[in-house]
């Protein structure tokens, strides 16, 4: 396998193609690679010997995903020619965690959390990689590795900054963890699943036994964090931040920062998403990717929004695609043990119906387009999307009853 970060470094993170994933540092045998933190982003650098195994250049994400020969080796077919386009899935379905503490705790209704859960409850895992924040930096996320139930419910609820998730992978193996599972975003799952395909590191590729893939209509610049903190909510320092939280205080969740000395601040998420986190501070790698609810994963989830729903009245919800046999081993699993509820979701376009499949499936398919017609640097993913417009109705809600 030919290849070498500084092959990586010019093919990928020269070229803005990055998405922070943290696969190359994961997958690195050596521990070589690192992340500095340049304008507030993880960039890979080296912090070693580079061994050229080229690991790091065959799993990157960044540059390409061949999103046909992917779903061949994961789910053995390739998706049908459908609107709308969701990938391969077997269900969908909507639902939440029963556990009312699970759910209230989460951004969508605990699903993810739920379902992480009952795999570490019934030993299908025995550790997982997620998202939190930093303890010394609380107002920077992290990745982290959960193998306790209190740490896999401390990492509920939405992260809007970078988080390398998938950079603790060979610490996980390290540790003598041999049944991961990972939650991540789509580009956290292509990584993943490159690994899979080439089968190497056979022990890591092995190891990664559970995959669950979170919606993702862009991920942002934490500059886009630090002007909410200093503009919006007069925040001096960040040093003073002791606690934030993107989606705290209940369905829909809002920008909670605790502060020294006691003083709670908030922010409304209609606010600072919409009208200035969202359009303002979306990742450029972010506006060319074409997965919108993590194509590969052996379960995806995401928010299930309601315009009808509010906010007091609702406990927030989560559509939930089980797309491969893993995936549904684990969803029956955990609905037969009652740690979730969930109901089928009837007619795919009430998904198509949500701000991200547009973001994603349209938007960034058609920019994809037009930055590879002036030669831009962009990702390939073999794949050319239809971002052709059809009729939707946007204020649907999961069947009652089902």
């Amino acid at each position: 396998m030919e290849g070498s970060f500084t092959e990586l470094m010019d093919r990928v993170i020269r070229r803005g193609l990055c998405t922070a994933c943290g696969t190359c540092a994961g997958i690195c045998p050596a521990g070589s690679i690192g992340f500095d933190y340049v304008d507030g982003e993880p960039l890979p650098q080296l912090e070693g010997e580079c061994l050229a195994c080229g690991f790091c250049l065959a799993a990157c994400p960044g540059e390409e995903v061949d999103l046909p020969a992917l779903e061949e080796v994961v789910f053995g077919c390739r998706r049908p020619q459908a609107v709308p386009d969701l990938g391969v899935y077997r269900r969908i379905l909507a639902g939440w965690a029963k556990d009312e503490s699970v759910r209230m705790r989460g951004a969508g209704g605990g699903l993810v959390t739920a379902l992480l859960l009952y795999a570490l409850d019934e030993g299908l895992v025995d550790a997982a990689l997620v998202a939190g924040f930093r303890a010394d930096q609380p107002w920077r996320t992290q990745a982290w590795l959960a193998t306790t139930r209190e740490q896999v419910a401390a990492a509920a609820q939405s992260k809007y900054a970078c988080v390398t998730v998938n950079a603790l992978l060979t610490q996980a193996l390290r540790q003598g963890y041999r049944r991961l599972a990972v939650v991540g975003l789509p580009c956290h799952v292509h990584g993943l699943r490159k690994i899979q395909q080439a089968g190497q590191p056979r022990d890591l590729a092995q190891s990664v036994i559970l995959i669950v893939g979170l919606f993702c209509a862009s991920q942002f610049y934490f500059e886009g964090t630090r002007h909410l903190l200093v503009e919006h909510l007069g925040v001096p320092s960040l040093e003073r931040v002791k606690r934030l939280s993107y989606r705290d205080g209940g369905w829909p969740g809002h920008l909670v920062v605790e502060l020294e000395g006691g003083q709670r601040l908030v922010l409304d998420r209609h606010q600072y998403m919409y009208h200035h986190l969202m359009p303002a501070f979306k990742r450029d790698r972010c506006e060319m990717c074409v997965d919108w609810s993590a194509e590969l994963a052996d379960i995806a989830a995401g928010d299930f929004w309601d315009p009808r729903a509010k906010a007091g009245e609702f406990l927030g919800a989560s559509t939930c695609l089980v797309r491969s046999a893993r995936g549904e081993e684990v969803v029956e699993g955990a609905l037969q043990k009652g740690y979730v509820e969930l109901g089928p979701v009837g007619d795919p376009l009430r998904l198509a119906a949500g701000i991200g499949y547009e973001l994603k499936k349209h938007a960034a398919a058609f920019r994809l387009r037009q930055r590879r017609r002036f030669g831009w640097p962009v990702p390939d993913y073999h794949l050319e999307v239809d971002y052709e417009p059809f009729a939707r109705e946007f204020h649907l809600a999961p069947e009652k009853g089902k």
